[in-house]
């Protein structure tokens, strides 16, 4: 078989459905290859305490062209037959993808010996459902934020996930998942979610976070996962390694074919990638800070103990959906220049009120956030902190909208003309690597979902620095005129 690119092992303890989902594969016309049968008999794998399905959550992520759509009507098909009266769910990043997925299914069924276990289809304009004769039905549905409010599901899969933000995922699962729960009391088998899709790019929140989470080993004990593709080490425009990689090569296609698939992909190169690779796309076309800038202007850190008097200002950023939050310092030295230092990358926002107080109170210094998009929640909780005589616990650098928009181009001003410097950080350095600018006329700033990877540390010290060079005076002795 093809090997995994990672994913969970079978449990050979354990007894699986696999072979009934095989034989329902058989039924419809499509034998499982053999990575899809190793997915069925994972995912399939038996409680031997309850008598029900092991794993709740199964994620799937393969390249295209390798079947994925025929396991899913497979697995589904069995699923319906596990009792009376089973909610079946194919929910896809349109409602046309949906529809025309699940129309290709009636057609393999109703031409298939399982046609005589079904009822008559319906197929009115919202209302596409395959009943069968057990009371069972499979229904398309598409992706949509109240998609899974008010509905009872024992099987649902979340196609193309590379297409959801975070937020919209994450909301559409808060609508399954207390149904899901009441289905397994209901009917003693246990319902199951299935994320399934070829990698991504920066916008892929929700998938990219699901799959990485698999692959730092954090998975739920409830959760089985399978990544198929080419390994980091092999190169995408090797169409032998995509042959030895690719888990239907040989079996659905041919090499002449990929070869002509490739030729379909001949002027992008990451799009190819990521089809017949599944290798996420971490490409972008307008770097915020050349490199060539940013390698020559950095310095070394800054310590507490070489800080001594010198001003501070504290930046905060926060990436898109919110998944994390960075500080960084901003530095005026004697001679006038700043020097901008990543400190911290929190993981999402919960932690950060404490750690910003933290520093301000501890170096007496003021903070400066953008207090509109990803940041506008943080900013609201931090301006509402104050102490036991109501007074605010963060002084912060004032910013409009308009200010805003100057800070990036302000930040590579300094760099270039050698006011400001930025203190070496590999997490820093790839955040540079991978931000992209976004143009609003004649200005820009950093595209959080148009860059390939975390924004905020660079975001963070351009708002160090703007407010290191705008940070407010430091009041005086009252005067009287």
């Amino acid at each position: 078989m093809t090997p995994v690119r990672g994913g969970t092992p079978r449990n050979l303890e354990r007894r699986t459905d696999g072979p009934i989902v095989a034989r329902f594969a058989q039924l419809l016309g499509t034998p499982l290859l053999p990575w899809q049968q190793l997915v069925a008999d994972v995912a399939g794998e038996i409680d031997p305490v309850t008598g029900t399905y092991y794993y709740d959550t199964v994620i799937l992520s393969t390249p295209r062209q390798c079947g994925k759509s025929t396991l899913v009507d497979a697995v589904d098909t069995r699923n319906s037959q596990w009792g009376p009266d089973r909610f079946i769910y194919y929910l896809a990043q349109t409602g046309k993808d949906a529809g025309d997925h699940f129309k290709k299914y009636l057609k393999t069924i109703q031409a298939s010996p399982l046609a005589d276990i079904t009822t008559r289809p319906y197929m009115g304009a919202g209302d596409l459902r395959q009943p069968f004769v057990n009371g069972s039905v499979i229904m398309p549905k598409s992706v949509t934020k109240v998609a899974g409010h008010g509905v009872q599901g024992d099987k649902i899969t979340l196609d193309e996930a590379f297409s959801l933000s975070e937020e919209t995922g994450n909301t559409i699962l808060d609508g399954f998942m207390p149904t899901m729960a009441t289905r397994l009391k209901a009917t003693g088998v246990q319902p199951q979610l299935w994320i399934t899709s070829t990698e991504g790019t920066a916008d892929s929140t929700f998938f990219n976070k699901k799959l990485d989470t698999c692959r730092k080993g954090e998975q739920s004990r409830r959760t089985c996962w399978f990544d198929f593709g080419l390994p980091s080490g092999e190169d995408p425009e090797d169409l032998d390694a995509i042959m030895r990689y690719h888990p239907a090569a040989g079996l659905l296609w041919d090499k002449s074919q990929l070869r002509d698939f490739h030729e379909q992909f001949r002027d992008n190169p990451a799009g190819w990638a990521r089809a017949f690779g599944n290798r996420r796309d971490e490409g972008i076309t307008d770097r915020a800070i050349d490199e060539t800038t940013w390698n020559t202007t950095a310095t070394m850190p800054v310590t507490p103990a070489e800080l001594g008097d010198r001003p501070v200002v504290f930046g905060i950023a926060v990436d898109v959906d919110a998944t994390h939050t960075s500080i960084s310092a901003g530095i005026v030295n004697s001679d006038g220049t700043i020097t901008t230092q990543l400190l911290r990358i929190l993981d999402g926002t919960g932690y950060a009120p404490a750690e910003i107080t933290r520093l301000c109170e501890t170096y007496h210094a003021p903070a400066v956030i953008d207090e509109r998009g990803t940041a506008a929640d943080l900013s609201d909780r931090l301006h509402n902190l104050t102490d036991r005589n109501g007074d605010p616990v963060i002084e912060f650098v004032d910013m409009d909208a308009a200010d805003f928009l100057t800070t990036g181009q302000s930040y590579v001003s300094g760099l270039n003309n050698g006011t400001i410097k930025h203190a070496a950080d590999p997490d820093l350095d790839a955040s540079a690597a991978n931000s992209a600018r976004k143009w609003a006329g004649d200005a820009w700033r950093l595209s959080r979902r148009g860059s390939t990877g975390l924004t905020s540390p660079l975001e963070s010290c351009m708002l160090a620095a703007w407010g290191a060079a705008h940070r407010p005076e430091e009041a005086g002795p009252l005067q009287i005129y």
